[in-house]
């Protein structure tokens, strides 16, 4: 996945979030994720959440943007939130 891929395919998914469509507060599940966009192949939908991991060295090209909490659940960090909302016009600088 080329690096504006993955930056549009994480505005999306923030978007989603912030929306209420996707997830449960800052919890989303990796079946959640590949439901919700279905239209991406299951290899890329598969791995996003894990790619973009805070922490996660292997995949430099993703925003790092969650958290594993357990194995298939994901805390989206909440500063990632904020500053998506701030770019939306949702809250102010």
């Amino acid at each position: 996945m080329s690096i504006l891929t993955d930056l549009s395919l994480a505005n999306r998914f923030l978007d989603a979030s912030i929306d209420g469509l996707l997830g449960t507060g800052l919890k989303v599940t990796r079946q959640e994720f590949m439901n919700f966009f279905s239209e991406l192949p299951v290899g890329s939908s598969g791995t996003f959440l894990s790619n973009s991991e805070i922490g996660s060295a292997n995949t430099p090209t993703y925003r790092k943007i969650t958290i594993r909490v357990t194995d298939g659940v994901y805390r989206i960090h909440p500063a990632a939130l904020l500053e998506r909302m701030k770019q939306r016009g949702l809250i102010k600088n």
